[in-house]
């Protein structure tokens, strides 16, 4: 039977040609796998190899936010791999290498392994790649295996669209953001409150649910996102109110509510409009903070109230 080195090994063996002082704790990348070693330099790849080599990579969605954490990666590789790198080949400035699991009896004896992959707020968004590299004996590279992301903001940029270029634009957001590891949440009352218990702005009278294609009108407001509910934290501290259309005109109420406070003191949130206006033929993004504060501990209640008032705006915007 195929004996495993010691993850220093592989280390040793895959970097090296680089001094003790290269190797960093990987804590400004931007990304970090966790109970993986960071190395400074470029992922060792050899394209003309057929081994060692990564079989497959699967994720539960190609979907990452900015901030996101916790994301889970599972793969096979071949059975003599040692261990995999991992980076963010489009920012990184090194690589993080997690040893190789044990051989899957399913699949050919063939090794598995699980990446527990966390994004940093300064990820680009649009389409991305994370690539993975088989390493061998020695730490012998494979040939590069890259996953493609969408990496989304939940807040508005110069184009309002993402990943698909022929996605059309989105014309407002509200976003609520914070900085501890809270559940905090977004309420929006315009006709009804908007909340993650009612996360669109749709009223339909006697309902039980929103009909679908209530849900597809673009004047239609819906919630991004429920963040840290419960505590089961995402890392991602941001919520918002999206129209991809032209939103219903009005004044629009915004409340920062704290659910829980997950064993953090207090929390700081500050909430943003991003409204598209016309100027010249062209349609800037115009942003706005309508207001911010701090939360303690003891403002949590579940939910049973609506919070704290932030500010309001009215919509769609007129300049």
């Amino acid at each position: 039977m195929r004996t495993l080195l010691p993850l220093h090994v592989v280390v040793i063996g895959a970097v090296s040609c680089a001094a003790d002082g290269d190797i960093a704790s990987g804590a400004s990348e931007p990304i970090q796998v966790r109970d993986a070693v960071f190395h400074q330099g470029p992922l060792p790849v050899d394209d003309e190899a057929t081994t060692p080599e990564v079989i497959n990579v699967g994720a539960v969605s190609s979907l990452v936010w900015q901030g996101m954490s916790n994301i889970a990666y599972t793969g096979l590789v071949s059975k003599d791999a040692y261990a995999v790198g991992i980076t963010f080949p489009t920012m990184s400035s090194g690589y993080w290498v997690l040893p190789a699991g044990g051989p899957d009896v399913t699949q050919n004896n063939n090794l598995g392994f699980d990446a527990l992959v966390d994004f940093s707020p300064e990820v680009p968004y649009g389409l991305q790649l994370v690539r993975f590299v088989a390493l061998g004996e020695g730490g012998a590279p494979g040939p590069s295996f890259d996953v493609e992301i969408c990496v989304l903001p939940d807040i508005a940029d110069s184009s309002l669209a993402f990943c698909d270029p022929e996605a059309e634009a989105r014309s407002a957001v509200l976003s609520l953001q914070w900085d501890t590891q809270v559940d905090l949440d977004l309420l929006v009352p315009n006709g009804k409150m908007v909340s993650a218990k009612a996360p669109t702005t749709v009223v339909v009278e006697g309902a039980a649910s929103v009909p679908n294609e209530a849900l597809a009108d673009p004047t239609v407001g819906k919630l991004s996102r429920d963040s840290n509910r419960d505590c089961a934290i995402d890392g991602v501290r941001v919520e918002s109110l999206v129209f991809s259309g032209e939103p219903p005109p009005g004044e629009y109420y915004l409340f920062a509510s704290l659910h829980s406070a997950c064993g953090e003191a207090s929390v700081n949130f500050e909430a943003r409009a991003y409204q598209r206006v016309t100027d010249g033929g062209e349609e800037p993004v115009k942003s706005v903070e309508l207001g911010h504060g701090q939360l303690l501990a003891l403002h949590a209640d579940g939910g049973e109230s609506p919070g704290t008032y932030i500010g309001s705006l009215t919509l769609p915007a007129t300049d």
